[in-house]
């Protein structure tokens, strides 16, 4: 495989395999097979709500940090990108509380692209909510009814999470307490 056939195969991540992920990593020295850990795979997550008082570059560095670090992050208006190397054996994580100076708190809600299937219960990625190894029937059952996690953390979906609803409207109602 010639240089820079790599470089797009690895620059395109994530890839799916019937409908699994394919982990690549890029070995710099010889290791033993039993050696190697696929664990993570570079996503964007995309940022459209970050609130006024807040610096987006400081932001978007804030964020990557609690990720472990940013591969790459863009700024296009209201818009905020961000790569991070994500760990795919933990939940996705849908946002993060961020304060301000007058310690007010306000959810920021992350959007994957091309986030592939998940589960609605334990919000790993690789499985539907049928086929999860970590709930029980009856909380696959409470789950339908009331998902942890929802379709709108995709990037292509237009949806709002209902805890992005909820937290939003507990910092207005915070913020109309404080004045």
């Amino acid at each position: 495989m010639l240089e820079e056939d790599l470089e797009i195969v690895l620059e395109g991540r994530p890839r799916l395999f019937r409908k699994y992920l394919i982990l690549f990593d890029r070995l710099s020295k010889p290791i033993e097979c039993e050696q190697i850990r696929l664990i993570s795979s570079p996503y964007w997550i995309k940022i459209t709500s970050c609130p006024p008082e807040f610096d987006k570059k400081d932001l978007l560095h804030a964020i990557g940090g609690t990720f472990g670090g940013i591969i790459r992050s863009e700024i296009d208006g209201e818009i905020c990108r961000l790569r991070v190397n994500m760990d795919v054996q933990k939940p996705l994580r849908r946002g993060i509380f961020v304060s301000s100076d007058n310690v007010v708190k306000f959810w920021i809600s992350f959007k994957y692209e091309k986030l592939l299937i998940f589960c609605f219960g334990c919000g790993r990625l690789g499985h539907a909510l049928n086929d999860c190894l970590k709930l029980s029937p009856a909380e696959k059952s409470k789950v339908r009814d009331d998902p942890l996690y929802t379709i709108a953390l995709k990037a292509e979906s237009n949806l709002v999470g209902k805890e992005s609803i909820k937290l939003n409207e507990y910092a207005k109602k915070m913020g109309s307490q404080r004045s």
